[in-house]
């Protein structure tokens, strides 16, 4: 009676052990994954706490070229309304230095 009362708690025991040698590898992963995910945190805050100024200095840059875009789309107007005057001018010159007949 003894000896089975001794191998079922060794047994037991050895279960146990084998339990908590699971849960602390389990634990020792766990904990890896944690360091691992904390660098990512701290690395993507790195980059994000930069990122507003970043984006501030592309907005007015793109602000910027936008509004030299709209000078050049002016300019270009007043370029076709010119060589239009031109194309006008050129046309009434012929007619003029034509001889009537």
């Amino acid at each position: 009676m003894l000896t089975a009362v001794v191998i079922i708690n060794l047994l037991i025991s050895g279960v146990c052990f084998y339990i908590a040698a699971k849960v602390w590898k389990i634990r020792r992963t766990i904990a890896g994954f944690e360091r691992r995910i904390a660098a990512m945190e701290r690395r993507s805050s790195n980059v994000l706490s930069k990122s507003p100024s970043f984006l501030a200095k592309r907005q007015q840059g793109a602000l910027q070229l936008r509004r030299r875009y709209q000078q050049l789309e002016l300019q270009l107007q007043q370029v076709q309304q010119l060589l239009g005057l031109l194309g006008l001018g050129r046309t009434l010159w012929r007619r003029r230095a034509r001889p009537l007949r």
